[in-house]
């Protein structure tokens, strides 16, 4: 089967796709700006993320992720709940609500070795307590994102495969992750998502998809907000993450940007 092009894919049959810029160059300078001061320790609406999975004096050759930042500026936060945002998520799902329940920065410096490797994941296997229906990720280029910059890469019609053991975000060997999709008795054409700033990949939780290093000089920058429509199902977990959920409730955590009521 010859490869598709890049504005082809459907997000119910591959399971991700690609939108146009849906914001001004100021907004997304803005939140660029917010994402910066956020990684540097200052939360202008004084509320701190939920986690820092990169700290100050930290290796500033690694990947800098860190939850929830719309929380904590408000131009990261304008960002994210631009009503026209919303409109477009519920377009492409089929959904009648939209609520952003989840965010993180994924701020990518120029790599050296393995230090900007994303393994092969599908969001769902790190979400126990969500249904598989109803939830999906947009991702949104604050940098542009060309194909040295280790952008994020999905395999289409991963997201209708059964889950294949052995792969996982946090492991950086890429190479011993693609013999174990090499053994899997499913395959797809592998797509990278080059971006301009502003523009907007979504893909579905059950989708494949993981990144590279970073060859570029400067950082590849992704606001990356996950977010449920009215299909999703909240399942009863223990343990841990057995109240994770309650903060969906709250809408200065969790808005609602499309239907639904904050």
């Amino acid at each position: 089967m010859p490869n598709k092009h890049k504005d082809t894919f459907n997000l119910q049959e591959d399971g991700f796709c690609f939108l146009p810029s849906l914001f001004d160059q100021s907004e997304v300078e803005s939140a660029y700006q917010g994402l910066w001061e956020i990684i540097n320790g200052k939360y202008g609406t004084g509320t701190p993320p939920e986690n820092r999975f990169w700290n100050l004096g930290d290796d500033p050759r690694s990947i800098i992720k860190i939850d929830k930042p719309h929380i904590c500026n408000k131009s990261v936060w304008s960002l994210v709940t631009k009503p026209k945002l919303g409109e477009t998520l519920a377009l492409k799902t089929n959904a009648k609500t939209i609520q952003v329940w989840h965010s993180q920065v994924v701020w990518k410096p120029q790599s050296y070795k393995k230090s900007g490797n994303a393994g092969w994941h599908r969001d769902a296997q790190y979400w126990p307590f969500w249904s598989e229906d109803g939830l999906y990720t947009a991702w949104i280029a604050l940098s542009n994102v060309s194909s040295n910059s280790g952008p994020v890469q999905f395999i289409a019609g991963s997201n209708k495969w059964n889950a294949v053991n052995g792969l996982d975000f946090f492991d950086k060997n890429i190479d011993s992750q693609n013999k174990v999709l090499a053994s899997h008795d499913e395959s797809g054409q592998i797509v990278h998502s080059t971006l301009k700033k502003g523009e907007v990949s979504i893909h579905s939780s059950l989708t494949y998809h993981s990144s590279a290093a970073n060859k570029e000089t400067s950082p590849r920058v992704g606001m990356v907000v996950h977010f449920c429509t009215d299909k999703a199902k909240r399942i009863t977990v223990s343990g841990e993450n057995a109240d994770y959920l309650d903060q969906i409730k709250d809408p200065s955590i969790a808005p609602y940007i499309y239907g639904g009521s904050n």
